[in-house]
């Protein structure tokens, strides 16, 4: 699937073209449908308002899944055919450094999802939970809550991951937890069973899995075969709501998650988005997670950004990223500051029906 129209504007208005990059194939096309859900729910509430500098809102949604040159490509069709003024993209780290480095400079580029932090593309405006903002708290919970003194930190090998287990690294260390092992899967390899004899054999109290998509299932299911979800906590950065429905009881047996957003939170801005979102598309709309409502408010973000602003053009958007400002979020208004989203974490464990949250984690 190359491209998508999706129309939310009256005929006659001059339109605002925002090209939506989610995955449609890959490891992460999982929740590719909820990313679009909650794009075109956030679009057809800005129309509502006005649209983007008082241009109605036109979504062009390419496919991001896959290898990033293969996505660069897409982007680069659909500039051509469509000529989108904005990108917002809910992908792969490795995705976003290629297109960074095509397109950096010459559009604005929101990046909406949790990634490493550190971004310092030209034109590259990340919203998403950098690994201190996200893990931290969890992190140190565990430690005291459940002993978690031996760490396993496997993920797959690209940016996201390895950068992520830098940091925790070295938070672990300061905490006087070890780290007793640390691997990396290509993102096409789903067979965890030499990783598992390793696992095994370091024997830790917690093995952090920076795995996305159908893999972070597999490496669930074959923990479990194996019994070690019996016996070894497991702690994801990526596990969201689309994957936990598809794990089995036993998959999900000593399973938390860290992150700023779980559907099941209980806050008067979830409630309210919640009732929104099923109520616009029916109770069997594609369930929203971390991951794909950080589409919805990448979205908000841009309204916010351009109105502060009154711009489209880099050098003012910079100027308004960087003093900071207020955007709605499904879970309630949020605040951007030096250029990183001010918000709670929450570390919740997986349940029979989705996440339990454990504890909260104020910024």
């Amino acid at each position: 699937m190359s491209s998508v129209t999706i129309s939310l504007g009256a005929a006659g208005d001059v339109l605002a073209r925002i090209a939506l990059l989610v995955p449609f194939h890959g490891a992460d096309a999982i929740w590719g449908p909820s990313c679009q859900y909650s794009a075109v729910m956030a679009a057809a509430e800005l129309n509502a308002k006005g649209g983007i500098l008082g241009r109605q809102i036109e979504l062009l949604a390419a496919d991001a899944g896959g290898d990033p040159a293969e996505v660069e490509g897409r982007v680069r069709a659909l500039l051509a055919s469509d000529a989108p003024e904005v990108l917002i993209g809910v992908h792969l780290s490795s995705v976003r450094e290629r297109l960074s480095r095509a397109f950096g400079g010459s559009l604005p580029y929101v990046f909406t999802p949790l990634y490493e932090g550190g971004i310092r593309e030209c034109g590259t405006f990340a919203i998403g939970d950098t690994p201190q903002a996200q893990l931290a708290g969890p992190v140190d919970h565990l430690i005291r809550s459940e002993s978690a003194q031996r760490w396993f930190l496997l993920g797959h090998d690209y940016v996201w991951p390895r950068k992520t287990h830098a940091w925790l690294s070295q938070h672990l260390t300061a905490r006087g937890a070890e780290v007793v092992g640390e691997a990396y899967q290509p993102l096409s390899e789903e067979d965890f069973e030499p990783l598992l004899d390793w696992i095994e054999a370091a024997q830790p109290d917690m093995v952090m899995q920076s795995l996305v998509g159908s893999a972070c299932l597999e490496f669930n299911r074959a923990f479990a075969r194996r019994g070690l979800s019996q016996k070894i906590l497991r702690l994801s950065g990526a596990l969201e709501e689309n994957t936990l429905m598809a794990l089995e009881p036993a998959a999900r047996e000593n399973l938390y998650c860290a992150s700023s957003y779980f559907s099941s939170l209980d806050t008067p801005g979830n409630q309210a988005f919640q009732q929104r979102y099923y109520a616009v598309f029916g109770k069997n709309a594609p369930v929203q997670s971390v991951l794909s409502i950080s589409c919805y408010e990448g979205m908000h973000f841009l309204a916010a950004l351009t109105a502060q602003a009154g711009s489209l053009r880099l050098p003012r958007l910079e100027e308004a990223f960087r003093s900071g400002l207020w955007f709605e979020a499904a879970r309630g208004p949020v605040r951007l500051k030096n250029g990183n989203v001010v918000a709670p974490s929450y570390l919740a464990r997986a349940g029979a029906t989705g996440f339990d949250i454990v504890a909260r984690f104020d910024s």
